[in-house]
C-alpha cells in the first residue's frame, strides 16, 4: 500500500459519520453471556452424572479378559461411606462379601465386590448378622432369599432365625438354614435359663422358596452343616458342652437319616466344604485345647479325617493350627481353609500334609470374607487388587455435590465483581487524537536543513508534536527542517479540536503528518 493510499484511506475515515451502536446491543451481550455461564454450568453437571453412571471395567489382567479366565483379586480395599447401596444398584454376581464398619450409619454393612470388580453396600440392622454368599455369587441367604442381580427378595414360606450362618448346596439351588423356636427362653431367680425352646434345621428351595424340616437343634445349640459334592446328602452336626454329639449324615431327598457317628465335644465339622471331592470322607477339626462350644483365647486345632464306609477317624500328622478353621473349599485336590483370630484377622490357607500354603487373598474389613465357591475352586487367585471408585456413589450425594459446585461458581463471579468494581477510578487522560495534517504557512521563503539521526527537535511546547517528531528524528534516517513556520497541531486538551500555535523555530517540513495545505482549509477542518 502507498503512501498516498494510505494518507486517503485516513482522510475517509476521519471525514466518516459515527455508526451508533443499538439500544439493546449491551442487553443482548449480557443475556449471551449468562446462557452460555449457564450451559457450561448444565454441561459440568451432565459429566458429573455419565461419570456416575458409567460401569467400571474389571481390573484383571488383558491375559485373563482374553480367555474369560476369572480372578480373584490378591488385595480388596475399604469402600467409601458414599458406597453405592446394593438396593439402589445391585451389581450380581458377586465375586466376594465382606463386613465393614466403614459405612454412613456407623454400623455394619455388608460390602459386595461384583464380578466386574464394582461396589456395593447393604447396610445391617443392629446385632443382624450378614448374609450367606452362595457358590454362584447370585443369592443371598439371612432371614430370606437377596437376588443380587436384580436387588429383590424372595421371600420363603417361614422366615429363617438368621442366628447361625446358612450353608449352601454345591450347586447353589439348595441350602440349610434355622428356623428359632417360638416358646421363647425363661430363666430362673439367678438368671439361668429354665427352658431353651429347640431350632428347627430347614432345607430351603432356591426356585420355590419352601422349607422342609431335616433336623433340630436341641435348646438352640450351634450346629454347622455340609452338603455332599452333589447335594444329595448333607452332614449336620450340634455342639454342645459337656457331652458328646452326634453327626448325622441326612438324605436330601428323602429327608431321612442314612448314618450316625458319635463326636466329642472337642471335635465339629471343619466347615460347609468338608466332604472330599469323591463324597468318601468328611473333614474334622479336632481342638486341642477346650471344647470347641466354649471359648478358648489359645485354642489350636488339627484336621481330622472321617471314613464313611468304615465310620474311623484318622488324624493328620501337623498339630497346633492356630485360629478357628472353616473348610469353605476345595483346589488341586487340597482343602482351602479360612482361619479367624480373636483380633478379628483372617487367614486363607491351602492345607497341605507337612503344613499350610497361604493364598494370595486379602480382603479388607472384619473377620473373613465370603467368596463364591465356584471362583475359589477354579479362578485364577493372586490377581491384581482393587479399589472402589468415588463414582459409584449413592444418588443422594449428588446433591450436596451440586449445591457445593454452584456455591463455588457464586463465589468466583461475585469475587470477580467485587475486583471490577473496587478497582479506583483511573485517571482520566485525554485521547490523543490520530495523527492529522499540519496546516503549514510561511512569512519567508522556506529554508530547509539536513537533520542527523538522534538530534532533537527544538519543539517542545505541544507534547504530540514533540513525542511525533523525536519518533522521526530518532528513529529514521533523519529530516528535513524548515524555518520559520506557523503551524496548526491537534490539542490534547479537548478531542477533535485544534490548536493554534506560531514559532519561528525549526519545523519538519518532510514528516509523513505535514503536509503543505491552505491554512483557512485546515482550521476549518478543525472545526475553528
Amino acid at each position: 500500500m502507498t503512501t498516498r493510499l494510505t494518507q486517503a484511506l485516513l482522510d475517509a475515515a476521519e471525514d466518516a459519520p459515527p455508526v451508533p451502536p443499538p439500544d439493546t446491543l449491551w442487553r443482548r451481550g449480557r443475556l449471551r453471556r449468562r446462557r452460555r455461564r449457564s450451559g457450561a454450568v448444565l454441561a459440568c453437571l451432565l459429566l458429573v452424572t455419565a461419570l456416575a453412571l458409567m460401569p467400571v471395567r474389571s481390573r484383571t489382567t488383558p491375559e485373563s479378559s482374553r480367555t474369560d479366565q476369572e480372578v480373584l483379586p490378591a488385595s480388596v480395599a475399604e469402600p467409601y461411606l458414599w458406597q453405592q447401596t446394593l438396593a439402589g444398584s445391585p451389581n450380581g454376581p458377586v465375586k466376594l462379601t465382606f463386613s465393614t464398619g466403614h459405612s454412613l450409619n456407623l454400623e455394619t454393612a455388608l460390602v459386595l465386590i461384583g464380578r466386574d470388580d464394582t461396589y456395593r453396600l447393604d447396610y445391617l440392622s443392629p446385632g443382624e448378622e450378614a448374609d450367606t454368599l452362595s457358590p454362584d455369587g447370585l443369592w443371598l441367604l439371612g432371614q430370606n432369599l437377596r437376588d443380587l442381580t436384580t436387588g429383590e427378595t424372595r421371600k420363603l414360606d417361614r422366615k429363617l432365625s438368621g442366628r447361625w450362618p446358612a450353608v449352601w448346596a454345591p450347586d447353589s439351588r439348595t441350602a440349610v438354614g434355622d428356623i428359632g423356636g417360638d416358646g421363647g427362653v425363661s430363666y430362673d431367680s439367678h438368671g439361668q435359663p429354665l427352658d431353651i425352646p429347640d431350632d428347627e434345621i430347614v432345607l430351603v428351595d432356591v426356585a420355590s422358596g419352601a422349607t422342609h424340616k431335616i433336623a433340630t437343634a436341641v435348646d438352640g445349640a450351634p450346629w454347622q452343616a455340609a452338603f455332599s459334592s452333589d447335594g444329595s446328602k448333607l452332614a449336620f452336626h450340634t455342639s454342645l458342652p459337656g457331652q458328646s454329639n452326634g453327626l448325622t449324615i441326612i438324605d436330601t431327598r428323602t429327608m431321612n437319616p442314612l448314618n450316625t457317628v458319635t463326636l466329642t465335644e472337642r471335635q465339629r465339622l471343619a466347615g460347609p466344604a468338608a466332604w472330599t471331592p469323591d463324597d468318601s470322607q468328611i473333614l474334622l477339626a479336632a481342638g486341642e485345647v477346650c471344647a470347641w462350644a466354649e471359648y478358648c483365647a489359645n485354642q489350636t486345632w488339627h484336621l481330622q479325617r472321617l471314613n464313611l464306609a468304615t465310620s474311623t477317624i484318622a488324624d493328620e500328622t501337623v498339630r497346633s493350627r492356630p485360629g478357628d478353621p472353616k473348610a469353605i473349599a476345595w483346589r488341586d485336590g487340597q482343602p482351602i481353609v479360612q482361619q479367624a483370630h480373636g483380633n478379628r484377622t483372617c487367614d486363607t490357607i491351602t492345607l497341605t500334609e507337612t503344613g499350610a500354603q497361604p493364598l494370595p487373598l486379602t480382603v479388607a474389613g472384619r473377620g473373613c470374607a465370603d467368596y463364591a465357591r465356584d471362583l475359589l475352586q477354579a479362578a485364577t487367585l493372586g490377581g491384581p487388587g482393587i479399589t472402589p471408585s468415588p463414582w459409584q456413589a449413592q444418588r443422594w450425594t449428588y446433591i450436596p455435590v451440586a449445591a457445593l459446585l454452584a456455591g463455588l461458581a457464586l463465589i468466583g463471579r461475585w469475587i470477580r465483581r467485587r475486583s471490577r468494581t473496587s478497582k479506583p477510578a483511573a485517571a482520566a487522560t485525554p485521547t490523543q487524537p490520530r495523527a492529522r495534517p499540519v496546516a503549514v504557512t510561511t512569512t519567508a521563503p522556506l529554508t530547509r536543513a539536513r537533520a542527523a539521526p538522534g538530534d532533537t527537535p527544538d519543539i517542545v511546547s505541544s507534547a504530540c508534536w514533540s513525542t511525533a517528531m523525536d519518533a522521526r528524528v530518532t528513529s529514521g534516517s533523519g529530516g528535513w527542517w524548515s524555518s520559520p513556520a506557523e503551524y496548526a497541531v491537534p490539542s490534547p486538551e479537548r478531542e477533535g479540536t485544534c490548536g493554534r500555535r506560531s514559532r519561528t523555530d525549526q519545523v519538519s517540513a518532510s514528516y509523513p503528518s505535514v503536509r503543505v495545505r491552505s491554512t483557512h482549509e485546515r482550521l476549518a477542518r478543525c472545526g475553528n
